[in-house]
């Protein structure tokens, strides 16, 4: 990598940390847009792929970016006791079996049309946070064992459609988390994150049985990953976890609404206009 790449991963690494500690997505968001840009242009990066190799790359890099930071934001949530480990474990275990589950429909389902339904289902998401007047947790009491269902049912949706569209778990995790389980909103971006982790370690494994490119490896990759980029984003997205983190346990509840709401509406709006695109030009 050229020192212009390890600046460039390194600064868009800390803008992932922060937004991941904030808001609790796992920073697939930034990361990937930003690896599509990196890799097509290895004047900038010092990095070579061919095109067709190229996303797949992002992908699982972003991945692997991914644990640190989700483990780094969730060990600091566990001590403010903004965790709920009980939805964690339980959620996390079911996401890992639909995961497969997900990855194996998304072979022959028309993911731009999935996508753009998904995006619209987060526009609404948001809209609803917006217009709601109350905490969805004031909503309902739910018995211990109806959570159990609720959250291995929850666990479910989030590995399916996780792996089914090619979104970062925490976007699917967080509704439900809110609407689903009525966990109270200041502990949604700890559960969240936590939760993360297992989704992106499923995705990590799988792109380690995959084999490798079928192409001589550039410098610095293994298998479908680039070792140093990977590197120089994690650098910075574990420096600024934190920061992300603190400004989201000064938060007020209703200012959480606020801020879940803004992140539905920017990503939603990205999903579905991007893949519009994409069925218009196919």
């Amino acid at each position: 990598m050229t020192l212009a790449g390890w600046l460039a991963a390194l600064g868009i690494g800390l803008l992932a940390g922060a937004v991941s500690g904030l808001v609790g997505i796992g920073g697939g968001a930034i990361m990937v847009p930003f690896l599509y840009f990196f890799l097509a242009r290895p004047e900038i990066s010092g990095i070579i792929y061919p095109a067709a190799d190229q996303a797949v790359v992002a992908h699982a890099t972003s991945l692997a970016v991914i644990i640190p930071i989700s483990l780094r934001g969730t060990w600091l949530y566990h001590r403010a006791g903004r965790v709920d480990w009980d939805s964690v474990w339980r959620m996390g275990l079911s996401s890992i079996l639909f995961a497969i589950v997900g990855a194996r429909v998304a072979v022959w389902a028309p993911a731009g049309a999935l996508k753009v339904s998904f995006g619209v289902f987060l526009i609404v998401i948001g809209t609803r946070l917006v217009l709601g007047k109350k905490d969805a947790a004031d909503k309902s009491h739910i018995d211990p064992k109806a959570r159990t269902i609720r959250a291995l049912i929850g666990g479910a949706m989030v590995g399916f459609f996780s792996a089914l569209l090619g979104v970062g778990g925490g976007l699917v995790a967080i509704p439900v988390l809110i609407y689903w389980l009525h966990l109270p909103m200041e502990k949604v971006s700890a559960t969240s994150l936590a939760i993360i982790t297992f989704t992106a370690a499923t995705g990590v494994a799988t792109y380690l049985i995959s084999g490798h490119l079928a192409y001589p490896m550039a410098s610095g990759a293994l298998t479908y990953f680039h070792v140093w980029a990977a590197f120089a984003l994690a650098i910075g997205a574990f420096i600024a976890v934190p920061l992300g983190t603190e400004a989201q346990l000064r938060m007020p509840a209703a200012k959480l609404r606020y801020l879940f709401a803004i992140v539905f509406f920017v990503l939603g709006g990205r999903i579905v206009v991007t893949n519009l695109l994409d069925l218009l030009r196919g």
